[in-house]
């Protein structure tokens, strides 16, 4: 199988669905769906990478050794982007296993290790970046802050409004280096409720999809790196060419 590009947008208790995009070599999407649990994420993701290479973006914590405050990546990233409202939520041990009784992408990463995926310092041809869309949206396209497209806190109308752009951002890199390559996704007025938050799902997926193929095509030199690998990391893609 030739190289396969995945996104999760990883919802971090499986009570809820996980927006999951897969893209060929060309930027083309080859598969996209709302996922459900653990073993459903981790056998669609195996029946789509098969034994080829492959780069996993996921939108999650994928390793949290810290007990209480944040970690560093975080610390880092939000010194570069919080005051253009993209830093992140502080993630440790003692909120996870409190709220959800796990750290479900640690679990999740465990499972991918066992066919080959490691994080970017160990990695070969199989790769497992953690992401964070805001502030890889804001390098791609050179915005000026935070794009508002997140459901909480906001009226349905501005968040279909939000939604329709990241849709048209997202369909401008049809033209970038590399492609994404993606039917449109329909967001007239009859697309509401749980339908609109899947929607917003799948096209956090693409981003993650999109950026995980940035990663195959063009390496490291097209991302920043926070973190180490004993703390954890996450890439942000810098601006490319379109």
């Amino acid at each position: 199988m030739d190289l396969r590009a995945v996104g999760l947008d990883l919802a971090w208790s499986d009570r809820h669905g996980t927006g999951a995009c897969v893209l060929d070599g060309d930027g083309r999407v080859v598969d996209e769906r709302i996922l459900g649990d653990d073993d459903h994420i981790v056998g669609w993701v195996e029946s789509q990478v098969g034994d080829g290479p492959a780069v996993i973006a996921v939108d999650a914590p994928l390793r949290v050794p810290n007990q209480v405050s944040r970690r560093r990546c975080e610390s880092d990233l939000t010194r570069m982007y919080g005051g253009r409202g993209a830093g992140t939520h502080p993630s440790n041990r003692t909120l996870f296993v409190r709220r959800f009784g796990r750290i479900r992408g640690e679990d999740l990463a465990a499972r991918f290790g066992r066919f080959g995926f490691a994080d970017p310092w160990a990695a070969d041809d199989r790769t497992l970046l953690e992401v964070y869309p805001h502030p890889g949206l804001i390098e791609v396209f050179g915005l000026d802050c935070r794009l508002p497209y997140k459901q909480k806190g906001r009226r349905v109308a501005a968040w279909r409004a939000g939604l329709e752009t990241l849709a048209a951002l997202l369909g401008s890199l049809a033209d970038a280096d590399p492609p994404l390559v993606a039917a449109p996704i329909r967001l007239d007025a009859t697309v509401r409720g749980r339908n609109l938050k899947q929607v917003e799902d799948l096209l956090d997926a693409r981003f993650c999809a999109w950026t995980a193929l940035l990663w195959a095509t063009k390496g490291p030199a097209a991302f920043r790196l926070f973190g180490d690998p004993d703390g954890g990391h996450i890439a942000v893609p810098r601006p490319v060419g379109r």
